[in-house]
């Protein structure tokens, strides 16, 4: 363009450069010659998107994995498979089918669609790629099932035939869903729509991980309009029966809450008094805890109730040829209380509140999204898993019961069982054996308030009777150990009756709370308990020479965990139940008929080696014939073997190291671990005072231990020691985080897969180099707990002497303690729980993700027998117990019946999970900017804070890339020249795992640091995605906009953030350096070291932890600025991508399933390139048009009225028109996401 005028495609010349962009806005000759330009333009931006937001039929071969091959986890080549797979797409209900939105038919519509706008062409709500800012979607639930698919016949789009002979092959259809906002699919290998789907019935509030008030109608909760007092039975009205439920179910420990529900309760209008003063309350406690033990007098139930059953054990007990008399006797041991297994299924589906939840058939969950180069399978419930889809298929494809045509279903049962102690102090204890469904959601099994857990036997020990049985007829400690196995075992036959014998091989019938009968098989999925009550369930001895319950590798070879030839070992040297029951027949014959010692020779040579037991399995006894395999259900324990097994081992010898090195530097490490910020409601707790102590820890502290360890250890040994360590360290988070993943997919178990190798490979290499250099000795505590363990161990050897004899044993062993005898200690890694790492992958693709099937929820349950021991007399406690249990049963079963409990609903609008974030409306705490700014003179910290803030506010109300200047500025007015302060702001985000979730920011505290997304163009080479600043306030402030486009003189809102910035370290961030990301803050004076965030862009807050071992910036504790607080500052920060397992995701970008911004990235940076030479090409074309341009007077004369009209139009002469267009589509007003 000549300087001497600027000149239109018209032909006209302008001076002023003003008039001429006025001229070429209203230029009609322009707009002629450029109409072709946009037309071919709009060709290529529907040839460029038409592709993602195309929904048809599916053509071309597709490969579906079949439920034979999804054990492996695979998707196996097409040319491998041997069934005839039929797809089905089921219709979408978000495309409307009548009328509107359905596909042109003909040359009519062609034609219709092409008189329609762009905008109305576009397909609405089908994979709509939002701006990054808005892309965090709401969590919504897989995909439903449309209801006019499950009312018609499905024609097939799609068949695959991948055999010569397809007529001798089964037919396997494939329904899949449409595919939901987050990429995923659901997949059901059948040949019909499933009649229920329970995912309809999930709420934002289920998905919602955020502790909320319910927000419950009185009218929905009202009893139903049908009166009577039996409705209340055996209560005789309402009234007492508000009582009693408020009495059993609303906690024994009674608070201000339940206090409060009480005062509601006899509030109540519908509450008579003199209805409770006749009540007779003992008789109805007694007919609400009868169970089937009760004779005679018992209360008869009209619905399913799996009441208690009380049935006598009793063992054979084998004396060996050395004893006074040989032979085999009986011994009655004990009476075991227990649920019949069978009519607690039964029970379990007559509860109309769960069964809308229950899955009767399972589907395999898959991700298609578009930054993935091919569809992966999704890892997480059980009905989702391959054993369940192999145990699906298997029963549809056996011969069914003769004469019936009902839907045959897998009801998938879960048993957890571990001893627990009931009191803090005394000798109660309890062996409660847990029942879990693995048809319902484990995010709901988890929860103890949906009382989902089924206690169905209270396992005895051999009482001390035996002893006195016992006594002085040649029995030995082996013999002892073995009765106690037998007699775990009897029990477990008791639970596994006929009647579990029969339904197991041929169902029950059951008409469904939706009207439709259906038979049902049980199936044992899983087992989970800690080591010790695995090898009892497993019948293998403990820690022998192959300790591992599920392979016989040897211990010798343990340490192998992660090497190729362990892999395959775990694979070919795996426990057969046929063998072993050839081997224990052998050997009790021995035992049982020869009169052989359990422990003799004879006996040991046969099972020894495989580290076998001389016990009967129940299992393999009643199931076995079955095909059931209880090696295969013993799955991995993350919280036994991990977090307070190999972990806490490491962590105890890092401690013997340190010592060695140094005895301070306990210390220093105790000191550093006690200066961990927390982070979150409960995710890091505050340390306590001396971590090295380990006083009283649970599973979750140790966690916190481990995702804390990297600053805490860093610098406490030399080089290359600290290095192995830190390492060392970093990969154990990181495959800490990867197993309790509760999302997982082909990819990340990929990842998992290389983390475990890793793990084995720096555990030899952490053994060989850094174990080998320091002689460790046992801790303090080490040696104090020995001595306790000895004192207790004389004490009862010598139990029939003096107390005086006793004290002087525990005295002397405080004086061993005293004398610091500490015993040389090494680092063992032969031991089962490190054998157990390599297992979690493979089980991972079987049976989902570990938190579905870990001891955790076991844990969690054992709070319910806890809390109602306190209930009774402490003496025939396990029979008050079973009583219990019923009546909390039972009233809960009455609640369900005549109350309707509709879906949770958080009323709390700060709680909100559909919000992103939520700041106060207060403005109790005003702060005047100009008397703020005079109190603090020369503080760096707020030099151009107004000018700043106003700018920050100004590119807000404007346009997100416009930059104002200094008469911009002046464009927005701050009412009252205040801005008003709030302690916290909370934050809601959808998780990895597609869960809602929140962070509370509070900048008065160490919850104050947050991390926004960087844009493209900031990432470059590094690979830092993220930013991360320290939040110093939380603002809301009144602005009116006086510019271009105003309104009227209305105050707006607006909420902003100050934030003081991080600055990234390290050259590049990824997981192949093995460390955390390092941070500093900029230098007070920066330019950019404090600005202003619009809340709308935070992600989520983030963990950032002081490097401890550079020390503090200030070391005389004195700061430059009181604004900001900067004497506490230190030199550097490690970002802690292991604090939750939401952060490790957004580390591993574009593998959450929930992250949608991350899902995007990929394809928008090649969508960057292929516009850059759209555009240059359309701008070739622009140009083109341009030189051959006719000049039109009379156009020319129409078009200068508008010339003097001072009009800000929607695009700016300066943009190319690819950059309107997409700006057009990407800032539509109408982004409608359903969720």
């Amino acid at each position: 363009m000549s300087t001497a005028g600027y000149t239109c495609a018209c032909k006209r010349t302008f001076t002023a450069q003003n008039y001429f962009n006025y001229h070429r806005r209203s230029c009609s000759q322009t707009k002629k010659r450029l109409s072709s330009a946009i037309s071919s333009f709009k060709e290529l931006l529907t040839g460029r998107k038409k592709p993602r937001i195309e929904v048809g039929p599916v053509t071309g071969s597709l490969h579906i994995p079949s439920s034979d091959h999804l054990a492996s986890g695979h998707v196996i080549p097409s040319t491998s498979s041997h069934l005839e797979v039929t797809v089905v797409s089921l219709p979408d209900p978000s495309i409307a089918t009548e009328g509107v939105g359905g596909p042109p038919e003909g040359e009519g519509a062609q034609n219709d669609v092409e008189d329609m706008s762009l905008a109305q062409r576009r397909t609405r709500r089908q994979n709509r790629q939002m701006p990054l800012r808005f892309r965090d979607v709401l969590p919504q639930p897989p995909p439903t099932i449309p209801l006019k698919a499950r009312d018609r016949h499905l024609v097939p789009v799609v068949s695959v035939v991948a055999s010569n002979n397809p007529s001798a092959l089964p037919v396997r259809t494939v329904l899949r869903t449409p595919r939901n906002v987050f990429g995923l699919v659901r997949q059901y290998f059948s040949s019909e729509v499933p009649s229920h789907d329970p995912e309809e019935y999930v709420t934002i509030a289920d998905l919602s991980l955020i502790q909320g008030s319910p927000q419950v109608n009185d009218d929905e909760h009202a009893p139903p309009s049908a009166s009577g007092e039996s409705q209340y039975h055996p209560y005789p009205n309402r009234s007492s029966f508000e009582l009693g439920n408020w009495y059993w179910n609303q906690g024994v420990q009674k608070s201000q809450e339940d206090y409060m529900k009480l005062m509601k309760i006899m509030g109540d209008s519908t509450f008579k008094a003199t209805d409770v003063r006749s009540t007779h309350w003992k008789k109805i406690n007694s007919q609400l805890g009868t169970n089937d033990y009760d004779e005679g007098d018992g209360e008869e139930w009209e619905d399913e109730d799996a009441g208690w059953k009380r049935s006598p054990v009793s063992i054979e007990v084998p004396f060996a040829r050395t004893a006074e008399v040989p032979g085999s006797r009986r011994y009655h041991a004990a009476e075991l209380y227990h649920r019949s297994l069978v009519g607690v299924l039964r029970e379990k589906l007559a509860n109309a509140r769960d069964d809308k939840l229950f899955h009767y058939e399972p589907y395999q969950l898959r991700w298609n999204s578009p930054h993935l180069d091919a569809e992966v399978s999704i890892y997480g419930d059980l009905y989702t898993s391959a054993v369940f889809h192999e145990a699906h298929s298997n029963l549809q494809e056996s011969p069914g019961e003769p004469g019936c045509d009902l839907p045959r279903v897998v009801a998938a049962l879960m048993f957890w069982s571990d001893a627990t102690q009931l009191t803090s102090f005394g000798n109660a204890k309890l062996w409660p054996t847990y029942m879990y469904f693995g048809n319902e959601s484990k995010y709901r099994r988890c929860k103890p308030s949906l009382n989902l857990s089924n206690h169905v036997a209270y396992f005895e020990t051999l009482h001390d009777s035996f002893k006195a049985f016992t006594d002085g007829k040649g029995l030995n400690s082996e013999c002892a150990t073995h009765c106690h196995r037998e007699f775990f075992h009897e029990q477990w036959r008791i639970l596994l009756d006929d009647e579990f014998l029969e339904a197991y091989e041929h169902g029950i019938v059951v008409c469904c709370c939706d009207g439709i009968k259906r038979r049902f098989y049980p199936r044992i999925f899983t087992y989970s308990a800690d080591y010790p009550e695995k090898v009892l369930i497993a019948t293998v001895r403990n820690l022998g020479g192959c300790p591992c319950p599920r392979c016989l590798i040897p211990k010798n070879h343990i340490h192998n965990m992660g090497m190729p030839l362990d892999r395959k070992q775990r694979q070919t040297l795996f426990r057969s139940d046929e063998r072993r029951r050839m081997m224990v027949n052998d050997a009790r014959s021995l035992i049982y008929e020869q009169n052989f010692a359990v422990g003799s020779a004879a006996v040991e040579r046969i099972l020894k080696p495989q580290s076998w037991v001389p016990t009967s399995n129940a299992f393999s006894d009643r199931l076995g014939h079955m095909g059931f395999s209880i090696f295969h259900a013993l799955v991995v324990d993350l919280l036994h073997e991990f977090e307070i097994g190999v972990w806490k081992m490491l962590f105890i010898h890092l401690l013997r190291i340190i010592t060695a090195q140094d005895p301070g530097l306990i210390h220093q490490l105790d000191q550093r671990y006690r200066q961990t910020p927390t982070f979150g409601p409960a995710t890091i707790r505050k340390f306590s005072a001396n971590s090295s102590e380990m006083k009283r820890l649970a599973a979750r502290n140790f966690e916190d231990l481990l995702q804390c360890s990297i600053p805490v250890f860093d610098g406490l040994l030399p080089e290359p020691h600290n290095q192995t360590v830190l390492e060392l360290l970093f990969t154990m988070a990181h495959w800490h985080g990867l197993a309790k993943l509760r999302m997982h997919s082909d990819l990340t178990l990929e990842i998992m897969d290389h983390v475990t190798s890793a793990l084995g490979q720096q555990f030899r290499q952490f053994k060989a180099t850094v174990c080998n250099a320091y002689g460790t000795r046992e801790l303090g505590q080490e040696v104090r707990a020995r001595a306790r363990r000895r004192a207790k161990k004389a004490v009862h050897q010598k139990a029939g002497h003096k107390c005086t004899q006793s004290t002087r044993v525990v005295e002397q062993a405080e004086v061993d303690a005293s004398e610091n005898l500490k015993r040389s200690k090494v680092f063992n890694i032969q031991t089962y729980k490190f054998h157990a790492l390599g297992d979690y992958v493979s089980t991972i693709r079987r049976y989902g993700t570990s938190d579905s099937y870990s001891t955790e929820p076991g844990e969690l349950e054992h709070r319910s027998p806890k809390a109602r021991y306190r209930r009774t007399d402490r003496k025939s406690f396990v029979q008050q117990l079973t009583r219990i249990e019923r009546r909390q049963a039972r009233i809960r079963r009455i609640v369900d019946t005549n109350f309707n409990r509709p879906h949770v609903e958080i009323s709390e609008v700060a709680r909100s999970p559909q919000a992103h974030h939520h700041i106060g409306l207060t403005q109790k705490y005003p702060i005047h900017i100009g008397s703020y700014l005079i109190s603090h003179p020369g503080d760096p910290a707020i030099k151009n804070f107004l000018p700043k803030l106003k700018e920050h506010l100004l590119r807000r109300i404007i346009t997100p890339s416009g930059v104002g200047d200094e008469q911009d500025i002046n464009t927005i007015i701050l009412k009252d020249d205040r801005i008003y302060q709030h302690n916290i702001a909370r934050f809601n985000y959808t998780t990895y795992d597609v869960r809602r979730a929140q962070d509370v920011i509070n900048p008065r505290t160490s919850h104050c640091n947050i991390m926004v997304l960087r844009s493209d163009n900031d990432i470059g080479c590094h690979g830092h995605r993220y930013n991360y600043g320290k939040v110093l306030g939380v603002y809301h402030v009144n602005v009116i906009f006086i510019g271009h486009g105003m309104v009227d003189y209305t105050p707006i809102r607006m909420e902003f953030l100050w934030i003081r910035w991080y600055e990234p370290m390290d050259e590049v961030s990824a997981w192949a350096t093995s460390t955390l990301d390092r941070v500093n803050f900029l230098p007070l004076n920066h330019e950019h070291s404090f600005d202003f965030l619009d809340p709308a862009d935070v992600l989520r807050g983030c963990h950032v932890i002081p490097r401890f071992a550079r020390g503090k910036r200030h070391a005389d504790g004195s700061g430059v600025s009181a604004c900001v607080g900067d004497k506490d500052d230190w030199r550097e920060y490690y970002v802690n991508r292991f604090v939750d397992r939401d952060m490790l995701m957004r580390f591993h970008f574009g593998l959450g399933v929930g992250h949608v911004y991350s899902h995007y990235r990929t394809t928008q940076v090649e969508l960057q390139r292929e516009d850059i030479s759209l555009q240059a090409s359309f701008n070739r074309d622009v140009e083109d048009l341009t030189d051959d341009v006719e000049v039109d007077e009379g156009d020319d004369e129409s078009d200068d009225t508008d010339d003097g009209l001072d009009i800000e139009q929607p695009f700016g002469s300066n943009e190319s028109l690819p950059d309107q267009f997409d700006e057009m589509y990407d800032g539509e007003v109408d982004l409608d996401y359903e969720n």
